[in-house]
């Protein structure tokens, strides 16, 4: 039975239930996409008509198994061309091709998150930082009381308020780690980057493990270096990626 879905405010389709799910597996349908058949009243979330079947170790797909952008189906690289940033099967090269030569996007295309739409996530992640800096400082107050009359000719409350300002930076710098290595692990984003509808996934489109997580969180210190050089590198960048996607491999993708 043919399905339609959609994708960016686009009706999608018709397509067969084995390419339905070669897209849900593939991430290019997600739970909360909106898919619709005959016979259904309304459009509906894929979770509830048709639940996402995660691959067991016993039955999962080979890693060097890749899906075709526009059918969804699993093919070796080898029997797959390259467009861009997608590939496709043989069978589905002519109409991927023509759909280029229209300027249509095609079904599975990547659309990555540019420069200034990230920098807009990374301010909402500040935000919620800075918020956390001025609750802890405030507690901090509360358990080591510091005479700010006395700061500059009192030693003890000098280094009571040095020593506070460094607690607050360490309980920062360990919140950014956990924070982000957790968020992008368990949900492909950030609160910042979710409110700007971005994800973070592999070069294949996979999901990110919280070890590549975590040392891509770290990669974006050194993205920070010379007035974050690392950073302006994704305007320049065909797929857009900054120092830490290419260290660590990883892209930043819109739904």
């Amino acid at each position: 039975m043919d399905w339609f879905y959609g994708d960016a405010g686009k009706q999608i389709g018709p397509i067969d239930d084995a390419s339905l799910e070669g897209l849900a597996t593939a991430g290019i349908i997600r739970d909360e996409t909106l898919v619709w058949r005959a016979g259904m009243a309304n459009w509906q979330p894929y979770v509830t008509v048709r639940p996402v079947k995660r691959p067991t170790s016993a039955e999962g797909i080979a890693g060097d198994t890749r899906f075709c952008s526009e059918c969804g189906r699993p093919y070796p690289p080898e029997e797959m061309v390259t467009f861009g940033s997608s590939l496709v099967c043989a069978a589905c090269k002519p109409v991927f091709a023509q759909k280029l030569r229209e300027g249509i996007r095609p079904a599975g295309a990547i659309r990555y998150g540019g420069f200034w739409v990230r920098y807009l996530a990374v301010l909402v992640d500040s935000l919620i930082f800075c918020v956390l800096i001025v609750i802890v400082f405030a507690i901090g107050l509360l358990l080591f009381p510091v005479d700010w009359a006395n700061v500059g000719r009192s030693q003890p409350d000098l280094m009571r308020l040095v020593a506070l300002e460094g607690v607050v930076w360490l309980c920062a710098l360990l919140f950014a780690a956990v924070y982000e290595t957790l968020m992008i692990g368990r949900y492909a984003a950030t609160l910042g980057k979710m409110a700007c509808g971005l994800r973070v996934v592999t070069s294949e489109g996979g999901k990110v493990s919280y070890g590549r997580s975590l040392g891509r969180h770290f990669a974006k210190h050194l993205s920070s270096f010379i007035i974050g050089i690392g950073y302006i590198m994704a305007g320049f960048d065909d797929e857009k990626r900054a120092l830490h996607d290419r260290i660590c491999d990883t892209r930043v993708i819109r739904k």
